[in-house]
């Protein structure tokens, strides 16, 4: 009988996403697998028919744009602000992604992201760090379906970084 509840408890354990639970600006749960900074919050969101319009003049600027192929999927980190109020407190990490809509199972290796944009943001006063950047050595492991979409990432940022480890699963 206790072997039969402990293999019980293994099955559903294995068959169910670990993490912390919450929902994004969009009312979607977003699940994060990954171990998230104490110091800030995390978010992730995924908008269908959106795609990333990388044409920037001299710097690297992400933009949106209506393409029905596309689905944008976002991650961010927003570290708290100190109390009180201080100049120049502020500090955000974001990635950007461009996925095909239909759904698939991929993963994409150093020179192989460039087929999904992806694209790193460092916002602080931190001269020297602060801006945006294509990522191109790293793995990404992506499964994308019309429910969900999960993502698993290690990159090298072009400058020290928060989350170059990140998991999560958003609606």
């Amino acid at each position: 009988m206790i072997a039969l509840l402990a293999f019980s408890a293994v099955a559903i354990s294995c068959s169910t996403t670990k993490g912390v639970e919450s929902t994004n600006w969009l009312g979607k749960k977003v699940t994060m697998i990954s171990v998230a900074p104490e110091n800030g919050k995390v978010t992730a969101t995924r908008e269908f028919e959106k795609g990333l319009n990388l044409n920037g003049f001299n710097e690297l600027y992400p933009q949106t744009h209506f393409d029905p192929e596309k689905v944008l999927v976002e991650y961010s980190f927003d570290r708290n602000k100190a109390e009180g109020n201080h100049a120049d407190d502020f500090y955000k990490e974001e990635l950007f992604m461009e996925i095909p809509v239909e759904a698939f199972k991929k993963q994409y290796k150093d020179a192989e992201l460039d087929q999904v944009k992806l694209v790193y943001g460092k916002h602080c006063y931190c001269k020297g760090e602060a801006g945006y950047f294509k990522i191109t050595e790293g793995t990404l492991k992506i499964d994308h379906s019309d429910k969900q979409t999960k993502v698993k990432l290690a990159f090298k940022a072009p400058s020290s970084s928060v989350i170059e480890n990140v998991e999560f699963v958003v609606e």
